[in-house]
């Protein structure tokens, strides 16, 4: 600090008055923060030497502290791009189906959506009776087998 109290008084002889007045106001000021500090804030630094179990404590408690607030940053930053992402896709999904109202019309639009749901729902039936034939078929080679054994039944 001493160093800085040197250079400050060649300050108004280098720069214009109008930055070297801000400027020696700034360090000044800064300066006297520093000292102040010091000196309230030297009893506690020599407790914490003094005292090691004091200090680990204070530091683990520290350490604890800035880790969760980075993970709070962290968490924070995630969840922002999640929420633009989701936004973003539901807007444009918005404006896709404008897009597709505008072009086709209101009944045009309600005909498409008909015709996808009848599609589905055909598809959903096929896949339905699909999944009821493997069962069935299942439980007939479940049978067949419970008859080669002899139908002993549990052992």
């Amino acid at each position: 600090m001493e160093f800085i109290q040197d250079y400050v008084t060649l300050l108004p002889r280098l720069l214009p008055p109008s930055i070297a007045s801000p400027l020696l106001t700034l360090v000044t000021t800064l300066f006297g923060i520093t000292r102040t500090l010091q000196t309230h804030l030297q009893p506690l630094f020599t407790r914490l030497v003094t005292e090691p179990d004091a200090a680990s404590i204070l530091v683990v408690v520290a350490a604890l502290f800035i880790s969760f607030k980075i993970l709070d940053m962290m968490y924070r930053a995630v969840l922002f791009w999640v929420n633009l992402v989701f936004r973003l896709v539901l807007w444009a999904g918005v404006g896709l189906i404008g897009l597709w109202v505008y072009n086709r019309g209101v009944d045009g639009f309600v005909q498409d959506v008909q015709d996808l749901a009848a599609r589905w729902a055909g598809e959903y039936e096929k896949y339905s009776g699909e999944v009821k034939k493997y069962q069935q078929d299942q439980e007939a080679q479940i049978r067949l087998q419970a008859k080669q054994q002899g139908g002993r039944g549990w052992r």
